[in-house]
């Protein structure tokens, strides 16, 4: 391993420690100053290996898991040097400079990261960043522009505005329903379950969400179980009351009664044929989110390009009863924070000092232990059953269609699984 990956390393260790050790003075300690020495030999070295750098430092520093103090200590000994990168325009490091600055509340550094969400040439990849050093800092003005975004195909690709959805998710603003809402229905098919998902996090934001549905604004059967599951958890009477109103009492546990509604769909597709190219289409809608077939769509749940496809019974089951057996590594845990927000995800890291659950869309979402609230193992798999409420029958007819290939339904040598119906021809 090379001296730079070392310094690397150190810096993310260091920044570790720095969250958790105790603190002799309230102010800079020695593990502070290590940072920001080997951070000032960093910025020296070669440019691919000082931005690593400093993204590793920045993603601590926006997972809230660094104490007030030493966030404070680490600005003192680096504003200087983050300072001239900042006011060097063709500087190749401004924004990652920038994104660490916008960390401690920078003005300069909020400034730039601003300029560069709302740069619509700018990389994809920049954008995000930026948007994501904003939401960390709490900064809130970006948030009518991400509204107008989202529901702009030419200003972001599909992806990056569904990203953008995700990232809103930190917000601790009652706003973010209101600029959702208000473009949902402009969104694509693709994007209104990812904005259904984070409107699902906080208590405020479903209250609002549940009164759009009550207006006939956004389809009742938008949400899937698993997200009722979650609101059910908010201690909001009058969000309970709303919810029950809506839907009545939501099941905990696994439904027995799947069996019958394995049989009666199979028999439905049985005599329905389906059409694979549009089945493509409600795919991305509502599977993508979280399963990945044939190259496309996210990694959360497995990819089920070659696995659960073995046969055409077993994937029925697989869709139509997920939580009947959940495979190892695929147990979701929930997780409340200390200022309301509900999480669903599979764990990527599990330590004394934070926890990573990829979730929905495949972002990974970092929380510090002393911020959880609630953390615990679900005894039901993170893809919902009740897949068939949320289609119209010929969709549903058009997804098993689709997932009846052993390839994608244009590839030449692609054939259907043993037992699987014949498709619209």
């Amino acid at each position: 391993m090379s001296g730079l990956r070392l310094l690397i390393l150190a810096v993310a260790g260091l920044v570790g420690l720095a969250a958790v050790l105790p603190s002799d003075d309230g102010g800079a300690t020695p593990d502070v100053d290590d940072v920001a020495t080997l951070l000032d030999l960093v910025l020296d070295a070669d440019e691919a290996t000082a931005r690593e750098c400093l993204g590793v430092l920045t993603r601590h520093l926006q997972s809230g898991g660094v104490e007030t103090a030493r966030v404070a200590a680490l600005r003192r000994r680096l504003s200087d040097r983050l300072a001239a990168i900042l006011q060097d325009e063709r500087h190749p490091l401004r924004l990652d400079a920038a994104l660490l600055a916008a960390a401690w509340q920078d003005p300069q550094g909020l400034r730039i990261a601003r300029e560069r969400f709302l740069h619509r040439p700018a990389p994809e990849a920049e954008r995000l960043a930026a948007l994501q050093a904003l939401v960390a800092a709490r900064d809130a003005s970006v948030l009518e522009e991400v509204g107008r975004t989202l529901a702009a195909p030419a200003a972001a690709s599909i992806e990056l505005r569904g990203q953008f959805l995700s990232t809103l998710g930190r917000l601790d603003d009652p706003r973010v329903a209101e600029v959702v809402l208000e473009q949902f229905a402009r969104l694509e098919p693709t994007l209104q379950p990812r904005a259904v998902e984070l409107l699902t996090q906080r208590p405020a934001w479903s209250k609002r969400l549940l009164a759009a549905i009550q207006a006939k604004e956004i389809d009742q059967e938008a949400l899937n179980l698993n997200q009722l599951r979650r609101i059910a958890t908010f201690r909001d009477e009058a969000l309970q009351t709303t919810l029950r109103e809506l839907y009545g009492a939501i099941r905990e546990g696994r439904d027995p009664s799947r069996e019958q509604v394995f049989f009666k769909t199979r028999d439905f597709l049985n005599g329905t044929p389906g059409n694979p190219l549009q089945g493509e289409v409600v795919f991305k809608k509502v599977c993508a989110q979280c399963h990945k077939l044939y190259g496309e769509g996210a990694e959360v749940g497995p990819d089920i390009t070659r696995n659960g496809r073995n046969n055409w019974e077993q994937l029925l089951w697989n869709v139509l009863d997920p939580s009947q057996v959940i495979g190892p590594g695929y147990q979701a845990r929930i997780l409340v924070t200390d200022d309301g927000r509900t999480l669903t995800g599979l764990p990527v890291e599990e330590s004394d000092q934070q926890v990573v659950l990829k979730v929905q869309g495949g972002k990974l979402e970092s929380i510090p232990r002393d911020r959880i609230e609630l953390y615990k193992v679900s005894e039901l798999s993170m893809m919902p059953d009740q897949l068939e409420r949320q289609l119209t029958p010929q969709e549903l007819a058009d997804l098993f269609s689709f997932l009846a290939y052993d390839r994608h339904p244009r590839d030449p040598e692609a054939k259907l699984l043993p037992g699987a119906p014949a498709p619209r021809r």
